[in-house]
């Protein structure tokens, strides 16, 4: 019987990608990168805000450390937060199911940015969890982070259901010995999402029996 969903956030629950680009162009182009199209920025989604910043630390011999790029990138986009607006139905989705299921966000972005978002849409006090990039040692595809998430509310991985957007995600979630149900966005519909159990258009496809059925 599945007894939790867990949700990414950046590109699955929330439309955030646009503004980490934003805040990445302009940190970037502050300390010196020559240009961050937005080609570029594609590569990390599903990844983490430590991969932009040692990449580009290498690249482009950036005399700062992966800890105080992020730190700029992050104050950047905090400004931009009541920006951020959530998919369609994935409010309602979650205003269905936290009364009859277990709820928890798994995210590869920090736990400040995350709880943010969250709390700016009257999301927080819905989770029973949330586990943050900030808060593992191995990023997506790595099954971590929905490990320790399955750990703290006490559920095994088979009960879960993990919502993802990318394949970096799908990977992590099945690893993890979850279900998952792919929801690509504009940015990550060219992903290879075999792995999924299903792959969704929007949480308007999302209901009780969808969920049921996955067990």
């Amino acid at each position: 019987m599945i007894k939790a969903l867990i949700f990414d956030l950046d590109g699955t629950l929330a439309n955030t990608e646009e503004l980490h680009f934003k805040a990445w162009q302009e940190t970037l182009l502050t300390n010196g990168v020559a240009s961050f199209p937005f080609e570029a920025f594609l590569q990390y989604v599903g990844t983490s805000n430590e991969k932009v910043a040692r990449d580009y630390i290498d690249s482009d011999a950036i005399p700062k450390s992966v800890v105080q790029l992020i730190k700029e990138k992050q104050d950047r986009y905090m400004e931009l937060i009541p920006q951020v607006q959530l998919f369609k139905g994935a409010k309602e989705t979650i205003d269905e199911f936290h009364t009859v299921k277990m709820l928890a966000v798994a995210s590869s972005s920090h736990e400040k940015e995350v709880r943010a978002i969250l709390n700016h849409h009257g999301l927080l006090d819905k989770m029973s969890a949330v586990f943050c990039g900030d808060m593992v040692t191995n990023k997506k595809p790595d099954p971590e982070i929905y490990l320790k998430t399955s750990n703290a509310i006490n559920i095994p991985p088979a009960e879960c259901v993990a919502f993802e957007d990318s394949s970096h995600g799908v990977n992590a979630a099945k690893s993890a010995g979850m279900k998952a149900i792919a929801i690509p966005n504009s940015f990550t519909t060219e992903h290879d999402f075999n792995r999924a159990d299903r792959v969704l258009k929007s949480f308007l496809e999302v209901n009780q029996q969808l969920i049921a059925d996955l067990e």
